[in-house]
């Protein structure tokens, strides 16, 4: 049995919790027999009551680590991605939570005792826009110099439970730990060096299975998982968002659809469908069809303009100093849908 993971560090000042639950939410949606895991630390367990209880309810396994309570959050959730391998039994599907889960997640046979992932940006190093920023962080480190020219994106990744997928991960939590010493306590780094120690073991899913939206578009037809980046999910700073706003901002990409959440009762069944209302449920089981809304008007280039993180910090500037500029966006977004 392929067991379906999600990491989460959180407190009620934040939204990892609800985005978790939508991501959970996306995934029994299309895939209603998964085993869903949670891996946690002791100071969000903690946390974990009243309506944010309904988490734990929507898994199958919950497992909380008990960590050094002097780590910050980003390092609490690191640390727990980096040893996620040696504390879950069974094959695993790890994935990010800034996620919606569009298809059936079935892991092909042939990832039997592999460890697979999607390349970053969707492309090798020697494209990639970070490709200089990502040679020099390898250098400062001391790290190889990405031979293989592959550097795999964290967000989703399939991990067989064998002897070397265990000492895989404890190798990458090693490096990860070095990484923290120096400073660098990001874990992109370390899985690389991680991969190159273990003469690139990693091989490559197809780019459906972590479909990064800024880049990936030519895999939306084909997506079974959409990563969309935390970053890229706007504060509409409480100003109403008209059905035009849609091309440009699906409502899965607005932040008070995770904090609005925090005061919606949500109902876990017997069977673990989670149940939170009309909307909310139609926006979670529908999220692939507006990206190819976006796709289906503007085309192949201006979705890529419209999901790239440029327009996304500059919508977020606009809805914190600019508001009125929205009626503008909304106005094409009336002519163009």
């Amino acid at each position: 049995m392929v067991k379906y993971l999600f990491v989460l560090t959180s407190s009620p000042k934040d939204f990892f919790c609800e985005q978790t639950l939508v991501a959970i939410a996306s995934l029994r949606d299309h895939n209603p027999n998964a085993f869903v895991t949670l891996l946690t630390d002791d100071k969000t367990a903690a946390t974990l009551t009243g309506p944010r209880a309904a988490l734990k309810d929507a898994v199958d396994e919950f497992k909380a680590l008990t960590l050094d309570e002097k780590f910050t959050p980003m390092l609490r959730s690191r640390y727990l991605k980096t040893v996620m391998r040696n504390v879950i039994d069974g094959d695993f599907l790890y994935m990010d939570s800034d996620i919606a889960i569009v298809d059936d997640l079935t892991i092909p046979a042939e990832w039997a005792g592999g460890i697979y992932a999607v390349l970053d940006f969707h492309t090798n190093l020697h494209k990639a826009i970070n490709r200089k920023k990502v040679l020099n962080n390898a250098k400062r480190l001391g790290f190889s110099p990405i031979l293989n020219d592959e550097i795999f994106n964290g967000g989703v990744m399939f991990a067989a439970d064998t002897p070397e997928c265990r000492k895989f991960f404890e190798t990458w939590h090693e490096l990860w730990l070095y990484c923290v010493n120096k400073n660098f306590p990001y874990d992109m780094a370390s899985l690389a060096e991680a991969n190159f120690k273990f003469h690139y073991v990693t091989r490559k899913m197809p780019g459906g299975w972590n479909c990064q939206l800024a880049y990936g578009n030519r895999f939306l037809p084909t997506a079974k998982v959409l990563h969309f980046f935390g970053s890229r999910i706007i504060d509409t700073c409480g100003h109403k968002v008209p059905e035009s706003m849609n091309l440009f901002l699906p409502k899965i990409l607005r932040k008070d659809f995770y904090t609005n959440l925090k005061n919606i009762p949500v109902k876990v069944g017997a069977d673990k469908k989670i149940t939170i209302n009309e909307y909310y449920d139609d926006v979670i089981l529908h999220a692939k069809e507006e990206f190819e809304y976006q796709t289906k008007k503007v085309g192949a280039a201006g979705a890529y303009i419209i999901r790239s993180y440029a327009f996304a910090k500059s919508l977020a500037w606009i809805y914190k100093k600019a508001p009125f500029l929205t009626k503008l966006l909304s106005g094409i977004g009336k002519i163009i849908g």
